[in-house]
């Protein structure tokens, strides 16, 4: 059964560990303002979202103690479209609660999972990428789309993700992802720059909700078990395994391509990358042990 409707599922959850004192468990990073406009980063999410899904296609998954900040940016979310997590279990039991959801409201329909912890600028670009992997997986409905970027210089805090050589899906670049590699040392990096095969893994996904769900049930049933099988949504969301969605579906799985997204992208991942965005909206910051403690 297909649906031509577009939902996007914004991620909040996340403890912020790296950015700390700064981001805290009262306070993630979601909801830091960094950027000269001095929206949050999940308001920010929200308006880049906005541009290809209306606010009744937008899917929060948040944690319940977070449901103020929530509600702060996003007044008007229907309460069936933020689910508030009981406990922090990983990116793989929250993307299957969304995906069940986003199922159970729109039958056949397709699905973009975005985080929030992401300095994004050019707006057009990234929704541009984001709908060249919502049409390739309405034409290819087992696949699994992720956005990549070229990598600006050798990361070892970033995935990275090996393409393959032909592109596929009908004109709208997409390449057939050969593997993906978690955080390699400096000389790797090198060689993955130098090669031209290798992209930053950005952590933004594009399915059906449905072949996810399909997925975790093959792949790691534990978690499709706790947080659709037992229809019991707190009980069973304090018993699903803590995984990430890499390591439960997206590295296991066979239909996986990958968007070359054009738009400049940064990932909110540590100090390093928060002291040059902040530098580079000119806001004021004070900082102590190396760490940024406050932002004016």
């Amino acid at each position: 059964m297909g649906n031509s409707k577009v939902y996007a599922v914004v991620l909040v959850g996340g403890k912020g560990k790296r950015l700390r004192p700064l981001s805290t468990a009262a306070l993630p990073k979601a909801f830091l303002s960094i950027t000269k406009d001095r929206k949050t980063m999940f308001r920010r999410t929200l308006d880049r979202v906005r541009c290809f899904a209306g606010d009744s296609s937008i899917i929060v998954v948040a944690n319940k103690a977070h449901k103020k900040l929530v509600m702060k940016d996003f007044p008007k979310i229907a309460e069936k479209n933020l689910l508030l997590e009981p406990v922090s279990r990983n990116t793989a039991p929250a993307i299957t609660l969304a995906a069940a959801t986003v199922e159970k409201i729109a039958p056949g329909a397709a699905m973009a999972v975005l985080p929030t912890d992401q300095y994004i600028t050019e707006k057009k670009k990234f929704v541009d990428s984001v709908q060249r992997g919502m049409k390739f997986v309405k034409t290819n409905p087992g696949a699994i789309v992720v956005l990549g970027v070229k990598p600006r210089y050798p990361s070892v805090h970033f995935g990275y993700i090996k393409i393959g050589g032909k592109t596929v899906g009908g004109g709208v670049g997409i390449k057939k992802v050969g593997k993906f590699v978690e955080k390699p040392d400096k000389p790797k990096a090198e060689k993955y720059i130098k090669s031209g095969q290798y992209l930053w893994n950005t952590g933004a996904f594009i399915f059906k909700a449905q072949t996810m769900l399909d997925l975790v049930k093959k792949l790691e049933p534990r978690i499709y078990n706790a947080i659709v099988g037992s229809g019991k949504m707190e009980k069973g969301y304090r018993a699903s395994p803590d995984i990430s969605i890499d390591y439960a579906v997206i590295e296991k799985a066979r239909s996986i391509y990958c968007v070359e997204a054009r738009y400049e992208w940064h990932d909110l991942g540590g100090f390093e990358s928060l002291i040059k965005i902040l530098m580079r909206e000119g806001r004021k910051f004070n900082m102590k042990g190396g760490k940024v403690v406050r932002i004016k």
